[in-house]
């Protein structure tokens, strides 16, 4: 067996793999507007959203005011958002909610008292009705997505949904966060008899689960001809960078695709590009997507494994925040994927190692700055723990 296989120990537990049918891949902010709408607005007996983000604007009352109109015709709505990001949804919106008999969780208030559990967030996108639909991504409801905000362009971002048996699962980890019980399922979830793929639900709740950065890092290991990863947010602990690194030297193609210079946070951007030089040094392959910000979520390996979901390639997403993210293999997602990488890259501009060395020299101090920060604060967090 070669060495870069995974090991039959398991230290966690594993989700089974189920088929998946209907698959849908969308990432245009406004086909994935559309989607929402219509999958909500169909909604017989059950919707359960959860969003990091949902805010005041005109798109985000559309999906309100279905919420609400689906809740006063008897359909049972749940909604989870995060008490941080969703902190400007209005008050008057949560109480029609109630008023109409829908259910409104906030996660994490923020509260002196257990402040670094407060800290943590539920960065999870979530849509599930009847049992039977289920999308996952990095969309969020918010009018910035669609008007492209920052720049003038709608967002980049993925949205992934299939139907079959991985509903049911998404069920359960949708009730695992909620402050009472959810009822039983009013249908159950349908039978993939000509499965597209199979899948399986990826749930990160650090510090107890670290399911995705170590679905990441198994990937990673096994990698043998391409390593393809599409992230906004880009400063992963050193353990998965010298993965990356121990990839290419095996002859494995990896690229990273990553947001360019219409971004939501310009000083970022510059803590990400301090990890440049390295990457390039190392081989990898750095691009940065033009004409809009790219927000999706996604990582290939060998056009056989894929994985889709809220997780950045972050130190937030991979040890503090609570994400959700959908394995996928078979050759129908992985061909969707394949094709959406390789148009992205079309789109994006490769940083080349001779280029980024003549970059103005004002930026060398500032990344090095951010460098040192970033490395101080996950020392910090992370304390005594292994990586």
């Amino acid at each position: 067996m070669s060495k870069h296989r995974l090991s039959t120990r398991r230290l966690w537990p594993l989700p089974p793999w189920l088929p998946l049918s209907d698959l849908t891949l969308l990432t245009e902010m406004e086909h994935i507007a559309v989607w929402l709408e219509d999958t909500l607005a169909r909604a017989r007996h059950e919707i359960l959203l959860e969003n990091y983000i949902f805010q005041a604007g005109a798109w985000p009352e559309r999906i309100f005011r279905i919420l609400v109109q689906q809740a006063r015709a008897g359909v049972r709505v749940y909604l989870t958002l995060d008490a941080l990001g969703s902190r400007e949804f209005p008050a008057r919106w949560a109480r029609e909610l109630e008023a109409a008999g829908a259910h409104l969780h906030w996660y994490h208030r923020l509260s002196l008292r257990g402040l670094e559990g407060r800290l943590r967030r539920t960065h999870r996108r979530l849509v599930l009705v009847d049992g039977r639909c289920l999308a996952v991504g990095g969309f969020a409801i918010s009018d910035a997505w669609l008007s492209g905000h920052p720049g003038n362009r709608p967002y980049r971002d993925v949205l992934l949904a299939g139907m079959g048996a991985i509903a049911g699962r998404g069920r359960s980890l949708f009730a695992l966060g909620l402050d009472s019980d959810l009822p039983a399922a009013a249908v159950s979830p349908p039978a993939a008899a000509s499965p597209w793929g199979e899948a399986r639900l990826l749930a990160g709740n650090p510090p107890r689960r670290m399911n995705v950065r170590r679905r990441y890092m198994a990937a990673f290991k096994r990698a043998q001809q391409s390593l393809w990863i599409a992230t906004p947010y880009f400063n992963p602990d050193p353990r998965v960078l010298s993965l990356l690194y121990a990839a290419v030297r095996r002859g494995v193609d990896v690229r990273v695709l990553l947001a360019g210079r219409i971004t939501d946070h310009p000083l970022l951007r510059f803590g990400i590009q301090a990890y440049y030089q390295k990457l390039l040094r190392h081989g990898i392959r750095v691009y940065e997507y033009e004409g809009c910000f790219l927000h999706g979520k996604y990582v290939q390996v060998d056009g056989r494994w894929a994985s889709v979901g809220s997780a950045n390639l972050d130190f937030l997403s991979l040890w503090f925040n609570r994400e959700l993210n959908m394995e996928l293999r078979g050759a129908v997602p992985n061909l969707l994927l394949r094709t959406l990488f390789l148009r992205e890259f079309a789109r994006a501009h490769e940083i080349v190692l001779d280029g980024w060395a003549r970059r103005p020299w004002w930026r060398r101090p500032l990344e090095g700055i951010l460098a040192w920060i970033d490395g101080w604060v996950q020392a910090r967090a992370m304390g005594a723990r292994r990586y």
